[in-house]
């Protein structure tokens, strides 16, 4: 394995600017959401942004565990080959990366106990940067696991790093207001646009688990799961249609899938509930 000081240098210069970038593009666009519009999401960005840093807290060394540790262990232990460090592993590792971000996040979609933290982050009816980081504060590692892939099959963990670092912050830029930017010609069908990811949250019926691809909509085209933006989009949830409570966007949907096991008349349909996609009954 060649040096990769350079490259740790790299993540660690990533790491320091995108951070504050990001936090300057949630700052800026709040303020001017703010001065635009008197009664914009007041209750909702503080849910986002509660949300956001109680995630970060609860999640920190867990999340470390996994990337610094765990990563490296079984790169180190029981990676079936390894690969030096250069651009063919980070080819490698962007295809491995992005597919692995689109299949976990279409799964947080179709199996209801995911869907349950996943839908924290979808029950905001109003599109800004700070709904980024809204997200459940029990989603400690979820279906994070399956990025263990990447150094099973020999990409080294910095590569994971860099990548995941990146994408933390487009995730930021894809969540802007559509009134700063929305479409951007050229790089529709190429990269994830704040269009393409805006029809992800959106409740309208041609949109709904539509565009799970977060930095390329490549594999969405591929699993015509793929959609452009023909109508405006509304935001939020079938269940969600007005500003909730932080503690109200954690816990509802648990609330409801713990009503329907309880109503189960049978361990089938109990188990049932629990990994069959959201909306399930047991007729169908």
């Amino acid at each position: 394995m060649g040096d990769i000081t350079g490259y740790n240098k790299l993540l660690s210069t990533l790491t320091f600017y995108l951070r504050y970038f990001g936090a300057f593009i949630i700052i800026a666009e709040t303020v001017y959401l703010l001065y635009s519009n008197k009664k914009a999401f007041l209750k909702e960005t503080f849910a986002n942004l509660f949300s956001g840093v109680i995630a970060v807290v609860t999640q920190m060394f867990v999340k470390a565990y996994i990337i610094f540790d765990l990563h490296m262990r079984v790169y180190n232990n029981v990676s079936l080959f390894k690969m030096e460090v250069g651009w063919h592993t980070f080819v490698l590792g962007f295809f491995m990366f992005t597919f692995i971000q689109y299949a976990t996040h279409y799964f947080n979609h179709k199996v209801r106990l995911f869907w349950c933290l996943h839908e924290v982050h979808h029950s905001a009816i109003h599109m800004n940067a700070t709904t980024g980081i809204r997200t459940s504060v029990f989603d400690v590692i979820s279906l994070d696991i399956f990025y263990l892939l990447m150094p099973l099959f020999g990409v080294h963990p910095i590569v994971y790093l860099l990548l995941y670092t990146v994408s933390k912050f487009w995730g930021t830029v894809i969540h802007v207001n559509e009134k700063i930017i929305n479409k951007i010609p050229l790089l529709e069908n190429v990269i994830t646009t704040p269009s393409n990811h805006h029809i992800h949250h959106a409740r309208n019926p041609q949109y709904i688990d539509k565009n799970f691809g977060e930095v390329v909509p490549w594999y969405d085209m591929l699993f015509k799961t793929y959609a452009k933006e023909n109508e405006p989009p509304v935001y939020g949830t079938l269940s969600v249609q007005k500003e909730i409570t932080f503690w109200e966007s954690q816990v509802h949907e648990f609330r409801k899938l713990k009503k329907d096991v309880s109503n189960a008349d049978n361990l089938k349909d109990k188990i049932n509930y629990f990994f069959k996609p959201p909306g399930w009954q047991p007729s169908q």
